[in-house]
Protein backbone atom coordinates (compact mmCIF):
# COMPACT_ATOMS: atom_id res chain seq x y z
CA UNK A 1 0.00 0.00 0.00
CA UNK A 2 2.86 2.35 0.88
CA UNK A 3 4.56 1.57 -2.46
CA UNK A 4 1.34 2.36 -4.35
CA UNK A 5 1.04 5.69 -2.55
CA UNK A 6 4.61 6.63 -3.42
CA UNK A 7 3.98 5.70 -7.05
CA UNK A 8 0.88 7.90 -7.19
CA UNK A 9 2.83 10.82 -5.71
CA UNK A 10 5.57 10.37 -8.34
CA UNK A 11 3.04 10.30 -11.18
CA UNK A 12 1.33 13.40 -9.84
CA UNK A 13 4.65 15.26 -9.57
CA UNK A 14 5.56 14.31 -13.14
CA UNK A 15 2.23 15.51 -14.44
CA UNK A 16 2.60 18.83 -12.62
CA UNK A 17 6.11 19.28 -14.07
CA UNK A 18 4.92 18.57 -17.64
CA UNK A 19 1.98 20.94 -17.31
CA UNK A 20 4.17 23.67 -15.81
CA UNK A 21 6.81 23.30 -18.54
CA UNK A 22 4.15 23.39 -21.26
CA UNK A 23 2.57 26.48 -19.73
CA UNK A 24 5.96 28.22 -19.42
CA UNK A 25 6.88 27.51 -23.05
CA UNK A 26 3.44 28.65 -24.19
CA UNK A 27 3.80 31.91 -22.26
CA UNK A 28 7.30 32.48 -23.62
CA UNK A 29 6.21 31.88 -27.19
CA UNK A 30 3.26 34.25 -26.88
CA UNK A 31 5.41 36.89 -25.22
CA UNK A 32 6.33 39.53 -27.78
CA UNK A 33 9.77 39.89 -26.20
CA UNK A 34 10.49 36.19 -26.79
CA UNK A 35 11.66 34.67 -30.10
CA UNK A 36 12.53 31.21 -31.33
CA UNK A 37 16.31 30.92 -31.66
CA UNK A 38 17.12 30.53 -35.36
CA UNK A 39 19.06 27.56 -36.70
CA UNK A 40 22.52 28.90 -37.54
CA UNK A 41 24.32 25.59 -38.09
CA UNK A 42 26.06 25.31 -41.45
CA UNK A 43 25.92 29.05 -42.12
CA UNK A 44 28.92 31.27 -42.72
CA UNK A 45 29.61 33.43 -39.66
CA UNK A 46 28.54 36.57 -41.55
CA UNK A 47 25.23 34.99 -42.57
CA UNK A 48 24.74 33.72 -39.00
CA UNK A 49 25.22 37.21 -37.54
CA UNK A 50 22.76 38.68 -40.02
CA UNK A 51 20.08 36.08 -39.29
CA UNK A 52 20.55 36.46 -35.52
CA UNK A 53 20.23 40.25 -35.82
CA UNK A 54 16.96 39.85 -37.73
CA UNK A 55 15.60 38.03 -34.68
CA UNK A 56 16.87 40.71 -32.30
CA UNK A 57 19.72 38.55 -31.04
CA UNK A 58 23.47 39.14 -30.89
CA UNK A 59 26.15 36.58 -31.74
CA UNK A 60 29.56 35.84 -30.30
CA UNK A 61 32.17 33.28 -31.34
CA UNK A 62 32.99 30.80 -28.60
CA UNK A 63 35.84 28.97 -30.31
CA UNK A 64 37.00 27.23 -33.51
CA UNK A 65 37.18 23.47 -34.02
CA UNK A 66 39.09 21.71 -36.79
CA UNK A 67 36.77 19.98 -39.27
CA UNK A 68 38.33 18.90 -42.56
CA UNK A 69 34.94 18.35 -44.21
CA UNK A 70 33.36 21.65 -43.12
CA UNK A 71 34.51 24.93 -44.71
CA UNK A 72 36.26 27.57 -42.64
CA UNK A 73 34.09 29.88 -40.47
CA UNK A 74 30.90 27.80 -40.81
CA UNK A 75 28.78 27.30 -37.69
CA UNK A 76 29.18 23.82 -36.18
CA UNK A 77 27.23 24.22 -32.93
CA UNK A 78 25.23 26.91 -31.17
CA UNK A 79 23.89 27.77 -27.73
CA UNK A 80 20.91 28.08 -27.22
CA UNK A 81 19.76 25.27 -29.52
CA UNK A 82 17.70 26.02 -32.65
CA UNK A 83 13.97 26.69 -32.03
CA UNK A 84 14.57 27.27 -28.31
CA UNK A 85 12.45 30.21 -27.05
CA UNK A 86 14.74 33.00 -25.88
CA UNK A 87 14.37 36.61 -24.79
CA UNK A 88 15.03 39.24 -27.44
CA UNK A 89 18.48 40.72 -27.05
CA UNK A 90 20.02 37.49 -25.82
CA UNK A 91 23.47 36.48 -27.05
CA UNK A 92 23.87 33.31 -29.12
CA UNK A 93 27.27 31.60 -28.75
CA UNK A 94 28.54 29.64 -31.76
CA UNK A 95 31.41 27.23 -32.43
CA UNK A 96 32.98 27.73 -35.87
CA UNK A 97 34.86 25.36 -38.15
CA UNK A 98 38.59 25.81 -38.58
CA UNK A 99 38.44 23.69 -41.73
CA UNK A 100 39.66 24.36 -45.27
CA UNK A 101 38.78 27.48 -47.23
CA UNK A 102 36.52 26.64 -50.23
CA UNK A 103 37.89 27.33 -53.70
CA UNK A 104 36.14 27.93 -57.00
CA UNK A 105 36.48 24.64 -58.88
CA UNK A 106 35.98 24.92 -62.65
CA UNK A 107 33.75 22.60 -64.68
CA UNK A 108 35.84 19.90 -66.33
CA UNK A 109 32.95 17.90 -67.81
CA UNK A 110 33.14 17.94 -71.60
CA UNK A 111 36.84 18.79 -71.74
CA UNK A 112 39.39 16.39 -73.14
CA UNK A 113 41.69 14.83 -70.58
CA UNK A 114 44.56 16.89 -71.98
CA UNK A 115 42.55 20.12 -71.63
CA UNK A 116 41.54 19.19 -68.07
CA UNK A 117 45.17 18.53 -67.13
CA UNK A 118 46.14 21.92 -68.54
CA UNK A 119 43.41 23.72 -66.57
CA UNK A 120 44.50 22.00 -63.37
CA UNK A 121 48.12 22.98 -63.97
CA UNK A 122 47.17 26.61 -64.68
CA UNK A 123 45.26 26.84 -61.37
CA UNK A 124 47.88 25.00 -59.35
CA UNK A 125 45.43 22.19 -58.57
CA UNK A 126 46.43 18.55 -58.19
CA UNK A 127 44.99 15.61 -60.12
CA UNK A 128 44.43 12.74 -57.69
CA UNK A 129 43.13 10.09 -60.08
CA UNK A 130 41.74 9.42 -63.56
CA UNK A 131 39.04 6.74 -63.68
CA UNK A 132 38.03 5.43 -67.09
CA UNK A 133 34.38 4.48 -67.47
CA UNK A 134 32.71 2.78 -70.44
CA UNK A 135 30.52 4.86 -72.70
CA UNK A 136 30.48 8.56 -73.39
CA UNK A 137 32.94 10.39 -75.55
CA UNK A 138 36.31 8.70 -75.55
CA UNK A 139 38.99 10.69 -73.71
CA UNK A 140 36.42 13.28 -72.55
CA UNK A 141 35.64 14.07 -68.92
CA UNK A 142 32.14 12.79 -68.10
CA UNK A 143 32.12 13.52 -64.33
CA UNK A 144 34.27 15.06 -61.63
CA UNK A 145 34.71 15.06 -57.87
CA UNK A 146 34.36 17.49 -56.21
CA UNK A 147 31.82 19.23 -58.42
CA UNK A 148 32.24 22.64 -59.97
CA UNK A 149 31.55 25.88 -58.11
CA UNK A 150 32.55 26.79 -54.56
CA UNK A 151 33.68 23.57 -53.00
CA UNK A 152 36.31 21.97 -50.79
CA UNK A 153 39.30 20.55 -52.64
CA UNK A 154 41.22 18.26 -50.34
CA UNK A 155 44.98 18.02 -50.41
CA UNK A 156 44.91 14.97 -52.69
CA UNK A 157 43.23 16.88 -55.51
CA UNK A 158 40.61 16.20 -58.20
CA UNK A 159 39.20 12.92 -59.42
CA UNK A 160 38.21 12.92 -63.09
CA UNK A 161 35.98 10.31 -64.71
CA UNK A 162 36.86 9.91 -68.38
CA UNK A 163 34.95 8.07 -71.09
CA UNK A 164 36.73 5.06 -72.51
CA UNK A 165 35.94 2.65 -75.29
CA UNK A 166 34.93 -0.93 -74.55
CA UNK A 167 37.75 -3.43 -74.94
CA UNK A 168 37.58 -7.04 -76.02
CA UNK A 169 39.36 -9.77 -74.09
CA UNK A 170 40.82 -13.06 -75.31
CA UNK A 171 42.32 -16.20 -73.81
CA UNK A 172 45.66 -17.23 -75.30
CA UNK A 173 45.53 -20.83 -76.63
CA UNK A 174 48.37 -23.32 -76.23
CA UNK A 175 50.75 -22.50 -79.09
CA UNK A 176 53.46 -24.98 -78.12
CA UNK A 177 51.96 -27.71 -80.29
CA UNK A 178 49.05 -26.45 -82.32
CA UNK A 179 47.73 -25.74 -85.77
CA UNK A 180 49.72 -22.60 -86.61
CA UNK A 181 47.79 -21.87 -89.78
CA UNK A 182 44.48 -21.98 -87.89
CA UNK A 183 45.91 -19.83 -85.10
CA UNK A 184 47.09 -17.13 -87.48
CA UNK A 185 43.78 -17.22 -89.35
CA UNK A 186 41.86 -16.77 -86.09
CA UNK A 187 44.02 -13.80 -85.15
CA UNK A 188 43.39 -12.20 -88.53
CA UNK A 189 39.62 -12.74 -88.27
CA UNK A 190 39.44 -11.32 -84.73
CA UNK A 191 41.83 -8.48 -85.62
CA UNK A 192 44.20 -9.45 -82.84
CA UNK A 193 47.44 -7.54 -83.10
CA UNK A 194 50.26 -9.98 -83.71
CA UNK A 195 53.76 -10.13 -85.11
CA UNK A 196 56.10 -12.91 -86.19
CA UNK A 197 59.54 -12.06 -84.87
CA UNK A 198 61.49 -14.89 -86.52
CA UNK A 199 62.68 -15.00 -90.14
CA UNK A 200 59.83 -17.31 -91.04
CA UNK A 201 57.71 -20.20 -89.92
CA UNK A 202 58.87 -23.82 -90.34
CA UNK A 203 58.03 -25.51 -93.58
CA UNK A 204 54.40 -26.43 -93.65
CA UNK A 205 53.70 -24.13 -90.67
CA UNK A 206 52.89 -27.10 -88.47
CA UNK A 207 55.87 -28.99 -87.11
CA UNK A 208 58.24 -26.48 -85.51
CA UNK A 209 57.23 -25.27 -81.99
CA UNK A 210 56.25 -21.66 -81.49
CA UNK A 211 57.22 -19.33 -78.66
CA UNK A 212 54.82 -16.58 -77.58
CA UNK A 213 55.24 -13.53 -75.35
CA UNK A 214 51.81 -14.24 -73.78
CA UNK A 215 51.59 -17.47 -71.76
CA UNK A 216 48.96 -20.04 -72.70
CA UNK A 217 45.52 -19.69 -71.08
CA UNK A 218 46.32 -16.08 -70.13
CA UNK A 219 43.71 -13.35 -70.65
CA UNK A 220 44.84 -10.46 -72.85
CA UNK A 221 43.12 -7.50 -74.49
CA UNK A 222 42.83 -6.34 -78.06
CA UNK A 223 45.41 -3.67 -77.30
CA UNK A 224 48.10 -6.26 -76.55
CA UNK A 225 50.40 -7.41 -79.35
CA UNK A 226 50.90 -11.17 -79.59
CA UNK A 227 54.52 -11.84 -80.61
CA UNK A 228 55.09 -15.24 -82.14
CA UNK A 229 58.56 -16.63 -82.68
CA UNK A 230 59.00 -19.67 -84.89
CA UNK A 231 61.73 -22.16 -84.03
CA UNK A 232 63.25 -24.91 -86.09
CA UNK A 233 61.36 -28.19 -86.08
CA UNK A 234 62.64 -31.26 -84.32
Amino acid sequence: MKLLTLLLYALAASAVFVLAASFTIKVLLTDESTVACPDLTGLDVGEAKQLAAQKGLSLIIGKHETKKDVPYNRVLFQTPDPAMPVRAGRTVTVVLSDGPVPVIIPAFVGLSLEEARGTLADRGMKLKQVIYVPGGNTDRVVAQAPGSGENILNEEGMVLFVGGRSRRFYVMPDVAAGDYSALLQEMEEKQIKHAITSAGLPDGMGNGPLKCNIPSRTIFTEDDVVELQATSGG
